[in-house]
């Protein structure tokens, strides 16, 4: 099984990021190409880390999710209107005309990480499972004599 990149510093730092959806929009209606007709955000603005469902940095795999490097702040409206569609490139197309928008974006946020250089409080998650999921030893039964 692959090893999982994991920072949860760089998790936390991602989590106080506006929704880069919103972003985008901001940063289309200063150039003056902006939709008439955006997708709004939530109106509690709580903003949820998403690991991308096809990572640029790393691999998913049957119940392997992407390492934290693959990670996106989308605000918790986007974030499940992502999840119900479930592919990420119609979702983006549908939403910004760009179906590599997320790819793009993990690039732009991983190089601005303050945390991407931190070794300290990285970890590899190879052990993804405790000993006592598949460790656990059977108690012997007792065999009633006849």
């Amino acid at each position: 099984m692959p090893k999982r990149y994991t920072n949860k510093k760089h998790l936390l730092w991602v989590s106080n990021l506006d929704c880069c959806i919103k972003t985008h929009y901001e940063n289309m209606d200063m150039v003056g190409i902006a939709p008439t007709n955006p997708s709004a955000c939530s109106e509690f603005n709580i903003i949820q880390v998403h690991h991308l469902l096809k990572p640029f940095y790393s691999s998913r795999g049957m119940g392997l999710k992407a390492s934290d490097k693959d990670v996106i702040p989308l605000c918790e409206k986007h974030h499940r209107e992502l999840h119900m569609m479930g592919d990420e490139y119609k979702f983006f197309e549908k939403i910004l005309f760009n179906a590599r928008f997320g790819i793009a974006t993990v690039q732009k946020v991983w190089e601005a990480s303050p945390h991407k250089q931190e070794k300290k409080n990285d970890k590899i998650d190879a052990k993804r499972f405790s000993s006592k999921t598949f460790g656990r030893k059977r108690k012997n039964k007792s065999i009633r004599g006849s």
